[in-house]
């Protein structure tokens, strides 16, 4: 395995497009390099490599100058690098754009041309204000009152000046919303990502005293895009968090038509639009609607095309953990475990093409589903290496939901698989896990009792009131809010109904969920 530290020029090389990589080469040429020099040997043989190896780079030029200094070669190669991308999507992104703008304004400034850099720095200032570019909107500024002076204040009045303080004092009131409103929602994920959802009181009541801030009030008078979307995204995760899927999903289809109808706003910010629409088509499975759910999945498909995203690494990663994952988790919520199954080939390419770059969590997740997916069709052997694979890579103070979710699969699959060995075992490290972290949830405690009754039932007719009463205990905890999140991570009715009946687990999900999607 590479040091990261030495191979961040493969990195960068194998994160570049076609046509990017073959505008590195025009780059090359248009400063003065040779074709075939140096830096394009070096770009076209660390290009070839599938993994970083620098001894086989030092060998292969073996007697060149630049390899007498290597460390000194690649840093001017990635430099170059960056310089050709800066380069290439210097019209692609509005921030490029503008900051190009203001770059004429400074070279027009220093010839005292003020008029003429008076005429793009206007252009500047109508992009900014298009799309909500709140530093560059203040860089515009900064501009405008030095041409002001420059021109010794011609064709400005008392009236005009008034008018640019109360734009500036606007301005300031909207950035005051947004950082206000961006430290409540960090509080918020914080707590939510390290905690997961709120299924004790003294999380649901630390959720509820951050959503009293007077900014998440309902018609608080807001003075951006970015701040209405703040406010919404705010409201529906501390809602999700609290079990209340339907209005979380009003949070969610407010923001995904504040973002339709403002695009402009948000041009270069797509992962926006794809977790709004990723995440209201799982809530909406939450909420029963099935036939909606697909519907979203299939227009969330289509945003790449729909919203004109250019064709990156960061999309290509973005769209395989969420679109698999979301599919996954629609799939196996609805006891589809044939679909579910097609789906974990894609899991495996998907974790081995992005190993470098996807997040611990989303990989962690990725993985339950594919063990879960395994448990519902019955191969409880396949599923346990999933797990495994989790719970090697968790930290032992890991208390997020798919950690603590893991350890509770797990356990139901050696139960399944009949190892009775390491079940025990596991089973005492999972209670010492859960004591050592004092979770107060109701829905763990009473799954591990079961296994422990199960494993030390004498006889069938124990083993069968022990699932009974656990049955009978985990529909009503599953009536209340807080511990309805279990359902985002396993259906434990229906493991119960599926062992007193003997009826194949996915069939009793798909019962259930028939059920659910009837209720709504």
């Amino acid at each position: 395995m590479p040091h990261k530290s030495q191979d961040h020029v493969h990195r960068l090389i194998h994160s570049m497009g076609r046509s990017e990589r073959r505008y590195f080469k025009l780059h090359l040429a248009r400063n003065g390099h040779q074709t075939g020099g140096n830096q394009e040997l070096l770009f076209d043989a660390i290009a070839a490599m599938e993994h970083y190896d620098e001894d086989a780079l030092i060998a292969r030029f073996q007697g060149t100058p630049f390899t007498r200094h290597f460390a000194i070669t690649k840093r001017r190669l990635y430099e170059s690098i960056l310089h050709s991308l800066q380069a290439f999507h210097s019209e692609s992104y509005v921030d490029a754009r503008i900051h190009g703008l203001l770059h004429q304004v400074e070279i027009l400034h220093q010839r005292a041309l003020y008029g003429d850099a008076l005429k793009v720095l206007q252009s500047a200032r109508k992009l900014a204000e298009q799309h909500e570019r709140r530093a560059s909107r203040t860089a515009v500024r900064e501009w405008e009152r030095r041409l002001m002076e420059c021109r010794n204040y011609a064709s400005v009045d008392s009236e005009a000046l008034k008018t640019m303080t109360d734009a500036d004092g606007l301005a300031r009131l909207a950035q005051e919303q947004i950082d206000r409103l961006w430290s409540i929602k960090s509080r918020l994920f914080l707590r939510i990502y390290h905690q997961g959802a709120a299924r004790e009181q003294a999380s649901a009541a630390e959720i509820q005293d951050l959503l009293s801030d007077p900014m998440l009030a309902e018609g608080v008078k807001l003075h951006s895009a970015h701040a209405r979307f703040l406010h919404h995204h705010i409201r529906g995760a501390a809602a999700f968090a609290l079990g209340l899927n339907h209005e979380c999903r009003k949070h969610l289809q407010t923001n995904a038509e504040l973002l339709d109808r403002e695009r402009a706003a948000f041009k270069d910010e797509p992962n926006l639009i794809l977790g709004v629409m990723s995440n209201l088509a799982y809530v909406t499975v939450q909420c029963g609607l099935y036939d909606e759910a697909f519907a979203l999945l299939k227009r969330f498909r289509q945003l790449p095309g729909l919203w004109g995203m250019p064709e990156t690494e960061d999309l290509d990663l973005k769209l395989f953990a969420t679109t698999t994952s979301l599919e996954l988790s629609m799939h196996l919520r609805l006891g589809e475990a044939e679909k579910a199954l097609e789906l974990i080939p894609v899991v495996e390419r998907g974790l081995r093409e992005h190993a470098q770059r996807i997040g611990p969590v989303r990989r962690a997740l990725l993985q339950y589903e594919c063990a879960y997916a395994l448990f519902i069709a019955g191969q409880p052997e396949k599923a346990l290496r999933w797990t495994n694979e989790v719970l090697n890579g968790t930290r032992q103070d890991d208390q997020s939901d798919v950690s603590c979710f893991t350890r509770m699969l797990h356990l139901l699959l050696l139960h399944d698989a009949s190892k009775r060995d390491l079940l025990a075992y596991a089973h005492r490290n999972t209670e010492r896990f859960m004591k050592a972290h004092g979770r107060q949830q109701r829905f763990e405690p009473r799954l591990l009792r079961l296994i422990g009754q199960l494993m030390h039932a004498r006889n069938d007719q124990d083993a069968r009131a022990a699932l009974t009463a656990f049955h009978e205990d985990a529909i009503a905890l599953l009536d209340d809010p807080q511990e309805r999140s279990v359902l985002d991570y396993m259906d434990p009715v229906a493991w119960a109904e599926s062992r007193l009946s003997e009826m194949p687990l996915a069939d009793c999900i798909r019962e259930r969920a028939k059920r659910m999607g009837s209720a709504a």
